[in-house]
């Protein structure tokens, strides 16, 4: 049986809000409307994938996407995430070499899909945009420099450790513990930090035994947040 198109209105097709476009004039955002083309799709869809020679640039207006890169054919890591207001594919719209990363919905997403001409275009016409993707960039590299250091210097129970803080935050019964109100699936942590799945099954399996941390049905309760931050450093 085919599964069920996901629906979006009309009006929601608009590129109000994409962050990419935040200093461009609503005359021009509508001219990017007109040029763009409308794509709908379903949840676990490939979007780009690795050495694609694809182009085009696509604004996320509704939904979820996940950006992957792979180690080997069966291990992957997660790149980024993207949600409304995001764009990707703008590194081979500027230099028209192969994708470097598959994305892949997570939901019902909404994109708009903008040619490398007509995003070139964009770039030499509207000097905000161009300031606000060096800005991206910028950001991406800030991003790898940590991800790289953490990869070379920490042992891998150590990047699940910094995984959890960083998810973490203040537990509202104001009890002085952390939580981290839906645990990421351990498949999902180890894409993030570069870890097998059963290496971060060891690392939260010995937090627990430890009284460092507890679950709660979804949640995590992270009781000595001292203590884990020690864990992470040493």
């Amino acid at each position: 049986m085919a599964s069920k198109q996901p629906q979006f209105e009309e009006s929601d097709k608009s590129l109000n809000g994409i962050g990419l476009l935040a200093e461009a004039t609503p005359e021009k955002i509508a001219v990017v409307e007109k040029q763009c083309t409308w794509k709908v799709l379903g949840p676990n869809e490939i979007v780009i994938d690795l050495k694609d020679r694809s182009t085009d640039v696509y604004f996320v207006v509704k939904g979820k996407l996940k950006a992957m890169d792979f180690i080997t054919e069966h291990e992957q890591v997660a790149l980024a995430e993207l949600g409304p207001g995001d764009s990707f594919g703008e590194l081979a719209a500027i230099d028209l070499k192969v994708r470097s990363a598959r994305v892949t919905t997570v939901e019902p997403t909404l994109l708009a899909c903008l040619s490398s001409r007509d995003f070139r275009h964009l770039l030499f016409e509207c000097p905000g945009v161009s300031l606000a993707l060096l800005k991206r960039f910028a950001g991406f590299i800030r991003t790898l420099n940590t991800r790289i250091t953490a990869l070379s210097t920490m042992s891998a129970h150590q990047r699940v450790y910094h995984e959890l803080l960083r998810l973490s935050e203040p537990n509202t019964f104001g009890d002085g513990s952390w939580v981290i109100l839906h645990v990421p699936p351990h498949a999902e942590i180890a894409e993030w930090i570069g870890a097998e799945k059963q290496t971060v099954a060891e690392a939260i399996g010995n937090l627990a035994r430890d009284g460092v941390i507890e679950r709660r049905h979804k949640s995590l309760i992270i009781k000595d947040r001292a203590r884990l931050q020690r864990l992470a450093s040493q």
